[in-house]
């Protein structure tokens, strides 16, 4: 009878032992499938942010360089090339901001809508800073600030929306030579301001610059600005310049040279002095681009810092950008 008693007791010990391992077994299966589950929401949703940001991109890039750019044929010369690897600075400060509106008016009359253009210098780095604003970027994309670094031949994209902030980054091909040529230009107003002892005197600018026509003067964002027509059989140009102070236009012209408002406009040559407005028409297509400086910000505190946008990379590695 005591070995029946222990046989059930053993019976019963072991059926509630493997009830509890069952439970077990099941309690961690169970674990492992919400985990799974888990874990493929948030692939799913990290996936369609990415491509949410993809789109953004997409979308602020043709705003700013057309939606042509960099197609095989179009005759551009692409210089900017997506690399996760792109080396750039920790932080970027800038202590001047000058704002430029620019935009191009159809034969029609049609236009897409001014851009607005906050460049952004620092007299000290080899870098400088655009943010474009305007009709045809979208608001529900975010702002977009964009970093030309000459010393690093990156550029970079920091984006910021309600989705929060991150970067892209981009070998510039073209920073290079910039840098090369931007050198020259300082080396030439250095030597021209030690050989210069005296300032111009109004009768000096009697001297009309070769192939322009001088038209007037006026006040341009607070600098008195001196006027200038150039026509030919395909244009009529007319520039403002000032004397009173470089606030940098020209360098930003030139690295902003690949976007579709300047593409094609940026001056090559013009009358001396710092370009604060251009109105330029083609007697061909009938086109009319305008550029104008509208605000220059002497003491503007400004500071990205580089670890606040995470820098994000599509399809795992580098690619050109189309």
């Amino acid at each position: 009878m005591r070995e029946l008693i222990a046989f059930l007791i053993l019976m019963m010990l072991s059926l509630a032992f493997a009830t509890t391992a069952d439970a077990q077994l099941f309690n961690r299966l169970k674990d492992r499938a919400k985990k799974a589950a888990e874990n493929k929401v948030e692939e799913k949703l990290s996936n369609e942010v990415e491509k949410a940001a993809e789109r953004a991109v997409e979308k602020t890039w043709q705003s700013i360089f057309g939606e042509e750019f960099g197609e095989e044929g179009d005759g551009i010369n692409v210089s900017f090339t997506m690399n996760s690897d792109a080396v750039t600075e920790e932080s970027y400060s800038f202590d001047m901001i000058t704002t430029m509106q620019v935009e191009t008016v159809r034969e029609n009359g049609n236009s897409d809508g001014p851009m607005i253009m906050k460049m952004h210098f620092n007299n000290t780095e080899s870098y400088s800073g655009t943010q474009f604003s305007g009709e045809e970027m979208d608001d529900s994309e975010g702002e977009m600030f964009m970093i030309y670094d000459l010393k690093n031949e990156s550029m970079v994209m920091l984006m910021e929306s309600d989705d929060g902030k991150y970067s892209f980054a981009y070998d510039w091909k073209q920073a290079q030579q910039l840098a090369k040529d931007f050198d020259e230009m300082e080396t030439d107003q250095e030597m021209n301001s030690d050989t210069e002892m005296e300032t111009k005197t109004d009768a000096e600018y009697t001297d009309k610059p070769q192939n322009f026509e001088e038209i007037g003067t006026k006040t341009i964002a607070g600098l008195e600005c001196r006027g200038y027509r150039s026509e030919t059989e395909e244009s009529v140009i007319e520039y403002w310049v000032t004397e009173d102070e470089d606030v940098g236009i020209y360098k930003m012209l030139r690295v902003n040279e690949q976007t579709k408002h300047l593409k094609g406009n940026v001056p090559k040559n013009y009358p001396t002095g710092t370009l604060m407005e251009m109105v330029q028409e083609d007697l061909n297509s009938g086109e009319k681009t305008s550029m104008r400086v509208t605000d220059i910000n002497r003491n503007a505190s400004v500071t990205y810092t580089m670890s606040d946008y995470p820098a994000m990379s599509f399809g795992g590695g580098s690619q050109d950008q189309q």
